[in-house]
């Protein structure tokens, strides 16, 4: 492992430490550019515009117009990969997150194979630095956030790329314009507001933000690693159930709903489904849903009518319907939040909702 200051790429533990003692301490002020411009120049690092027509650096994946400044190499810039800050689309003076990308110029080794244990190791140190777990996992991403004063600390996995992201503390800021969360695993302490900004209306459109959801969660909570259960229910009822569970000891997607009692609609139209009885529960399992890529797309979209059929085989209404779950990963469990989903979020037992 080569650790001479001349060596461009990240690859131990180390250096990335090294960045993190070097950036979590900046004080930038308001996040005007002046302000983040006089901060990074206590490290000997120089910001320069990216021009008309000019190339911006591999972090920008994909269209990022956003994108107005790069850190220059080192020593003007920081050893471990290559870094953009990230402005406010309606005023360029304002900056919103200042991003390294740790995976530029590197090959993965022995000791990082590929890029998920790169992230998984980037968030332990940057958890061991800050000193507690995330405050908050999101997607798409998937991406590890700690919420602090000041400045915010986010490790995201963008387009294969492991991505550390000192953010802007505003949560009514959106970082990168277009990419809203489609899922959170939040702790109570930072749950947003269980009531949807767009609701849902049609059973069409309810299906259509369902699977945008549980195909989010079924390619990237397993990234952390973790296991989820989203669970679609009456508010009136709460008996009238469907639970959908992701364990990442394999690619199937369990469905689950309530049985053996006497009350519950829709037997009939669960065992024409292929739905299993087994200990008090209805259950269908859907393989392949679990994983990278676009291959659980299918099984995916399978797994949502098969939810969506249910619930109304439970004669629930859509107006009546809210959701709830959990994300459990090994720093412990988390609730899980869908923001785009456009159903109100069941507040969990203990918590405010605020």
């Amino acid at each position: 492992m080569r650790t001479d200051d001349a060596y461009r790429g990240w690859d131990s533990e180390t250096r990335y430490r090294r960045l993190l003692d070097d950036l979590i301490p900046l004080d930038l002020g308001g996040w005007r550019l002046p302000e983040v411009r006089a901060a990074l120049s206590t490290l000997g690092w120089e910001i320069r515009p990216v021009g008309p027509g000019g190339g911006v650096p591999d972090l920008a994946r994909g269209r990022r117009p956003e994108v107005a400044w790069v850190l220059d190499h080192p020593p003007r810039g920081p050893r471990q990969g290559v870094g953009v800050l990230t402005v406010a689309a309606d005023d360029a003076e304002q900056v919103l997150g200042v991003e390294v990308n740790l995976s530029y110029g590197i090959a993965y080794d022995d000791d990082h194979a590929h890029e998920l244990h790169f992230a998984q190791t980037a968030r332990e140190v940057t958890e061991d630095v800050l000193g507690g777990p995330p405050t908050r996992l999101a997607g798409p991403g998937p991406r590890a956030v700690w919420i602090r004063p000041g400045a915010d600390v986010g490790v995201t996995l963008d387009e294969g790329n492991v991505v550390l992201q000192l953010l802007r503390t505003d949560r009514g800021a959106e970082f990168r314009r277009g990419y809203p969360d489609v899922w959170r695993g939040s702790l109570g302490a930072d749950l947003s507001r269980p009531e949807p900004s767009r609701p849902v209306r049609g059973w069409e459109e309810a299906g259509e933000r369902l699977g945008a959801a549980l195909l989010a969660l079924c390619t990237e909570v397993h990234a952390f690693p973790g296991d989820f259960t989203l669970r679609l229910s009456s508010a009136r009822d709460p008996l009238r159930s469907v639970a959908a569970v992701g364990n990442g000891s394999d690619d199937a997607l369990r469905l689950e709903a309530p049985a053996d009692h006497p009350d519950l609609p829709g037997s009939d139209r669960f065992a024409a489904s292929g739905w299993q009885h087994y200990g008090g529960l209805r259950q269908r399992v859907v393989f392949g849903a679990l994983g990278t890529g676009d291959r659980p797309r299918g099984p995916v979209r399978e797994a949502v009518s098969l939810l969506v059929d249910a619930v109304r085989a439970l004669e629930v209404d859509l107006a009546d319907l809210t959701y709830s779950g959990e994300v459990a990963v090994p720093t412990g469990a988390r609730h899980l939040e869908l923001p785009q989903l456009g159903l109100p979020r069941a507040v969990p037992e203990g918590a405010s909702g605020a």
